[in-house]
C-alpha cells in the first residue's frame, strides 16, 4: 500500500511540474518558430533581383488604388471568404512560392513573429495569420489600409491569442519582401462581426489593422487593433524604451513560484516522516 501511495505522490508531482513548465516550454517553441519563420522567408526573397522586386511591389500598389473607393469589406471569419483563393489575380501578388505567403508580421509587445498569407480561410486561419482580400496589401503608402486576421486560442499555436494585451503606442512590423514597415497602434474596438467601417480605407492614411474574435473562447465580437504608419527609426526607439521597462516574464516567475512551491512540499513530506520515524523509535 505504502509502494502505491509514493508512485501516486509521484505522479502527482510529475503533473504538478509539467503544468508549471508547460507555459515556458510552449513559449520557447514558439520563439523558435518565429524564428525559422523569418529566415525561411529572407532564405527565400534572396534569389530576387531589384527589378523583379520593384515590379511585385508596384504591382500590389496598384492593386491598392483598385480599391480606394469600393468599400466591398467582409467580416474577415465569415464563412464567405473560404473561395477567396480561386483569385488567381490576387494570389499572385506579392507570390514567392506556393505557400501563399505573403511576409510577416513581427508584434515584439506579444514575441510573436507570424506568416502572413493571402486569403482568410480557415486553411489559412489554421496555419498563421490571414490578409483580408479586398483590403489593401501591406506595402505601405497613402490611403491604404490592410487588414490581418488571426485565430486565438489554438492548440498548436498562439497567432493573435494575446492580442487583446495590446495597448495605443505598441509598434508592430510587417515584412514584406526587403521591406520592412512600421506601425504605431492608435486606436483599439471592440466591434460586432458586421461591424466593418472601422476596416475602411481613410484618405491620405496608412493603416494595418489586427483582427480577432473577442472575448475569448465566446467569439461573439471583433477586437481591432490598428496601427498606423511611422518611420522604422522611430519604431525602434519605441522599442528601445519599452524594453528598458520589461520586468521577469510571468512564466518565468510561475515556474519558480511552482519549483519553490514543490520544494517546500518535499522538505515538508521529509520533516513529518522524520518525526513520525522518531516518534515510533521512543515509543519503543
Amino acid at each position: 500500500m505504502k509502494k502505491v501511495v509514493k508512485i501516486l505522490r509521484g505522479i502527482g508531482y510529475l503533473a504538478a511540474f509539467s503544468l508549471i513548465l508547460y507555459p515556458l516550454v510552449s513559449n520557447y517553441i514558439n520563439q523558435m518558430n518565429s524564428t525559422t519563420i523569418a529566415a525561411d522567408y529572407e532564405q527565400k526573397i534572396s534569389h530576387l533581383s531589384e527589378e523583379q522586386e520593384n515590379a511585385m511591389i508596384k504591382q500590389a500598389q496598384d492593386y491598392n488604388e483598385s480599391l480606394i473607393g469600393t468599400g466591398s469589406i467582409t467580416d474577415p471569419f465569415s464563412e464567405s471568404n473560404e473561395n477567396q483563393t480561386e483569385d488567381d489575380v490576387y494570389n499572385n501578388l506579392l507570390k514567392i512560392d506556393d505557400t501563399g505567403m505573403m511576409g510577416y508580421i513581427d508584434i515584439p509587445k506579444l514575441d510573436v513573429v507570424l506568416p502572413v498569407y493571402h486569403g482568410t480561410s480557415e486553411k489559412v486561419l489554421q496555419s498563421g495569420v490571414g490578409h483580408l482580400k479586398n483590403t489593401s496589401l501591406p506595402v505601405g503608402g497613402e490611403s491604404c489600409h490592410a487588414v490581418l486576421s488571426g485565430h486565438r486560442g489554438l492548440a498548436n499555436a498562439k497567432i493573435f491569442t494575446d492580442l487583446n494585451k495590446m495597448e495605443v503606442g505598441d509598434v508592430f512590423y510587417i515584412k514584406v519582401l526587403h521591406h520592412t514597415f512600421a506601425y504605431q497602434v492608435d486606436q483599439i474596438l471592440t466591434v460586432l462581426p458586421s461591424d466593418t467601417d472601422s476596416l475602411q480605407i481613410e484618405k491620405g492614411k496608412d493603416y494595418v489593422t489586427l483582427v480577432t474574435c473577442t472575448p475569448y473562447a465566446v467569439n461573439t465580437h471583433r477586437l481591432l487593433v490598428r496601427g498606423t504608419r511611422i518611420p522604422y527609426e522611430e519604431a525602434q526607439k519605441i522599442d528601445e524604451e519599452v524594453g528598458l521597462h520589461h520586468t521577469i516574464p510571468f512564466n518565468l516567475i510561475l515556474l519558480i513560484a511552482g519549483i519553490v512551491a514543490l520544494i517546500i512540499i518535499w522538505v515538508s513530506i521529509k520533516l513529518h516522516k522524520r518525526r513520525k520515524e522518531k516518534k515510533h523509535e521512543q515509543n519503543k
